[in-house]
C-alpha cells in the first residue's frame, strides 16, 4: 500500500484547480475567542468546538482537518484529548492558547503528546493530548494525511459552532460519500458543505450506537484509477471488492493461512477425546477461549505469525479468532471469517460498501446442517452466543467466492428470575431466603462482573454497602463453571429499615432491592430508537409473612399492561391468604428494537411500572379486648 501511494503521490503532482478559502487558519486565535466564557445557544455546554474544517486536495490527493475548541467548564477539559485511526504518515501539529494578566500564552504539542498504538504495519490508533488545559483554554489542532478519512462529522458531543468541509474534485480517484444523521448537511457551493450552530448531540437511553444518527459524512474509495500511467486499484465498489481486498489483505487473509503448525497438539487431543463434530468445534472453542484478549478490537492481526501471540498468551479480538478458524480449519470442519461493525461504531450498509468501516472480525462455521457464529474473546461466554458489542444487525461472511450477508440478531435474552420468601418480624425488620436465578446474557454479565471481586466475601461486603439494611448471613452460588446453563444464588438474609412504621401501621415493599425508581425514558420527544441489543425478562415472586398480631388493611390493585402489538407487557398480582401475601411480579420486553413511533407506549410502560412499585402494602396491628 505503500509503494501504491507514493507512485500516486507523485502522479499528482500538479496545480490544484480550485483555490481553498478556508473558514479557520491554524494558530490565528482570537482574543475575543480566548475571552469567550459561555456558548450563548447552548449556556450548558462544558466546551464548544468553535471551527472545524476538512479540506481534500486535489492537487496532491491529501486532506487536512483543522479543528479548534473553547474549553469553558472544568467538564470540558476531557475533551482536550482526541483519538483517531490513521496510517503512519499522518502528521499532526497543535497549538494551546491561555490568556493570563492579559496576555496571550501559547504552548505547542510536543511530539510526547502523540501516542501511536501500532494495528497493522499501515494503520495505528493514535490518541493526541492537548497540554496546559484549563479553563478558559483554546486550542488548534491540524492532521493532515493522503487521501479521505473514513469521516467527517458534522456533530459532535459538545456544540459545534461552524463545520464545513471542502472536497474537490480528483480525476484518478473515485469515492462514495454518505450522508448520516437526522439534520441536513448544507451544500455550499459544488464542492463545500457546511453546517453552523450544530447542537451537541444527546444521547439517549439504550440506542445502540451514536454513530448511527450523528450527522456526517462517511467516505469510502471505490477506486483509484491512472490508466495512463498503468495503474488502476479498486477497493470498495462492492461487497465482493471488500471481500476480495480482505483476503489478499497480509494482515487478514494472509495471517489465517500462514501455518497453524502450533495447534498441532491441542488438535491431536481434540480429536483423541471427541468423535462428533458438534463436540470437536466445542473443544475448539474452548481452548481457544484461553487465550486473554487484550481488549484491543479489530478486523485484522497485528502480526504474520499468530503463533508468537499464541504463546505469548494474549492477543487483540482479530487474532484469536484467527486462531479459532485455524484450529476448526486444521480438524477438519468449515469455517470462514465474518466481519462486522460493533454497536459502538455503528451499523454496516447492506447497499454502501465500506472497507473503513469494518472493525470485528468472528468465525462461521456449520455443524449438521445447523450455522454458528462465534466469538473466542470472552472467557464467561457460552458456546453459540456473541457478547453485546457484536449484535449489530448484520455481518459479512467472507468465503472465498463472494461472500453473503449474516444475521446477528439473537434469541437469547436477559432473564433473571428473583424468589423472597420473607417474614416480618415483631421489630419490623425481615428475614429469610433470596434466590436468584441469571439466564442466558443476565447469566454472562453476573459471571463476568464477579470474576472481578476477590472473593464472595468482597462481593457480599459490596452488596451490602450498596444496599442500605441488608445483612447477609449465608451465601452459595451454583453453576458458575457450567456456562451452559442459568446461575444460581441463594442468600439467606436479615433486612432492616426496610418497613416504615407509622402508629399502629407499618407500610411494606414487597419489591425491595427489584423496585424501580427511575424511568429511562424521560424525553417527551424521542428521536432515535430503543434498542436494548436483546430481548429481557424479569420475574419475581415475593412471599411476604406479617405476624400473627397484624392484618393486611390495604393491598394494591392489580396491573397488565400489553403494548399494541404484545412485543412487551407487565403483570403486577397481589394475591393475600391469612397472614401471608404473595406478589408476583414479569415484566417482558419480547422484542430487542423498539420503534421511535413504539417509544410513546414504552414510557407509559414505564411509568405504570414505576407508579405500581411506589405503592406499599399496609398491614395493621390487630386490637385485641385486652388492648382495649
Amino acid at each position: 500500500m505503500k509503494r501504491k501511494l507514493t507512485f500516486l503521490l507523485l502522479l499528482v503532482a500538479c496545480v490544484s484547480v480550485y483555490a481553498e478559502k478556508s473558514p479557520i487558519k491554524f494558530g490565528k486565535v482570537s482574543l475575543e475567542e480566548l475571552e469567550m466564557t459561555v456558548y450563548e445557544p447552548d449556556t450548558s455546554a462544558t466546551a464548544v468546538v468553535l471551527c472545524k474544517y476538512g479540506y481534500f486536495n486535489s492537487s496532491d490527493l491529501t486532506y487536512r482537518l483543522t479543528r479548534r475548541v473553547k474549553i469553558l467548564k472544568k467538564a470540558g477539559t476531557e475533551y482536550s484529548e482526541y483519538t483517531f485511526p490513521g496510517g503512519g504518515n499522518v502528521t499532526i501539529r497543535g497549538k494551546v492558547y491561555n490568556l493570563v494578566n492579559g496576555e496571550i500564552e501559547e504552548e505547542k504539542l510536543k511530539k510526547e503528546s502523540i501516542f501511536k498504538e501500532k494495528v497493522t504495519e499501515d494503520y495505528y490508533r493514535i490518541r493526541v493530548a492537548m497540554p496546559n488545559i484549563k479553563v478558559g483554554t483554546v486550542f488548534d489542532i491540524e492532521i493532515s494525511h493522503p487521501l479521505l478519512p473514513s469521516e467527517f462529522a458534522f456533530q459532535e458531543d459538545i456544540p459545534v459552532k461552524h463545520a464545513e468541509v471542502k472536497l474537490e474534485e480528483a480525476t484518478i480517484i473515485s469515492y462514495r460519500k454518505r450522508a448520516i444523521g437526522h439534520r441536513p448537511i448544507v451544500p455550499k457551493d459544488r464542492f463545500t458543505y457546511q453546517m453552523l450552530d450544530v447542537p451537541a448531540f444527546k444521547k439517549e437511553a439504550y440506542m445502540s450506537s451514536v454513530e448511527n444518527y450523528k450527522s456526517k459524512f462517511e467516505f469510502d474509495i471505490l477506486n483509484i484509477s491512472a490508466h495512463n500511467y498503468g495503474f488502476y486499484s479498486n477497493y470498495t465498489t462492492s461487497w465482493e471488492s471488500v471481500n476480495d481486498r480482505l483476503a489478499s489483505d497480509k494482515y487478514f487473509g494472509h495471517a489465517i493461512m500462514n501455518g497453524s503448525s502450533y495447534l498441532t497438539k491441542i488438535k491431536k487431543s481434540i480429536e483423541a477425546n471427541y468423535t462428533s463434530d458438534i463436540d470437536k468445534v466445542k473443544a475448539a472453542y474452548d481452548a481457544i477461549k484461553k487465550i486473554k484478549w487484550n481488549g484491543i478490537e479489530s478486523v485484522y492481526s497485528s502480526s504474520l505469525s499468530l503463533s508468537t501471540l499464541y504463546k505469548e498468551g494474549q492477543a487483540n479480538s482479530a487474532e484469536i479468532n484467527m486462531m479459532l478458524m485455524q484450529l476448526l480449519m486444521k480438524l477438519d470442519l468449515p469455517a470462514f471469517p465474518v466481519v462486522i461493525s460493533t454497536r459502538d461504531n455503528g451499523r454496516l450498509h447492506r447497499f454502501y460498501p465500506s472497507y473503513t468501516k469494518l472493525n470485528y472480525m468472528m468465525v462461521w462455521t456449520v455443524v449438521d446442517g445447523k450455522e454458528y457464529i462465534l466469538d473466542a474473546t470472552e472467557p464467561f461466554l457460552p458456546f453459540g452466543m456473541l457478547p453485546k458489542r457484536c449484535l449489530n444487525q448484520y455481518g459479512r461472511l467472507v468465503t472465498n467466492e463472494s461472500g453473503k450477508w449474516l444475521d446477528l440478531d439473537t434469541d437469547l435474552q436477559d432473564k433473571d428470575v428473583i424468589m423472597y420468601e420473607l417474614n416480618v418480624t415483631d421489630d419490623m425488620s425481615m428475614e429469610g431466603q433470596i434466590n436468584q436465578y441469571h439466564y442466558d446474557y443476565s447469566a454472562f454479565n453476573f459471571r463476568k462482573s464477579m470474576n472481578e471481586y476477590a472473593s464472595n466475601e468482597e462481593y457480599l461486603n459490596t452488596l451490602e454497602n450498596v444496599y442500605s439494611g441488608l445483612t447477609i448471613k449465608d451465601y452459595s452460588v451454583e453453576n458458575m463453571d457450567i456456562l451452559d446453563k442459568p446461575v444460581q444464588e441463594k442468600y439467606i438474609v436479615s433486612i432492616k429499615n426496610k418497613i416504615e412504621v407509622i402508629n399502629d401501621m407499618a407500610l411494606i415493599n414487597p419489591f425491595l432491592f427489584e423496585k424501580m425508581e427511575d424511568n429511562p425514558f424521560k424525553i417527551e420527544d424521542r428521536k432515535f430508537p430503543v434498542d436494548f441489543a436483546y430481548k429481557s425478562e424479569k420475574y419475581l415472586v415475593s412471599r411476604i409473612n406479617i405476624p400473627a398480631n397484624y392484618q393486611f388493611e390495604e393491598i394494591p390493585e392489580p396491573i397488565k399492561a400489553i403494548l399494541p402489538d404484545k412485543t412487551a407487557m407487565v403483570l403486577i398480582n397481589y394475591q393475600a391468604v391469612g397472614n401471608t401475601l404473595t406478589v408476583t411480579y414479569r415484566l417482558k420486553l419480547n422484542k430487542p428494537v423498539y420503534t421511535v413511533e413504539e417509544y410513546q407506549y414504552l414510557k407509559s410502560l414505564y411509568t405504570a411500572i414505576i407508579n405500581k412499585h411506589a405503592e406499599p402494602i399496609v398491614i395493621k396491628r390487630i386490637q385485641n379486648e385486652a388492648s382495649l
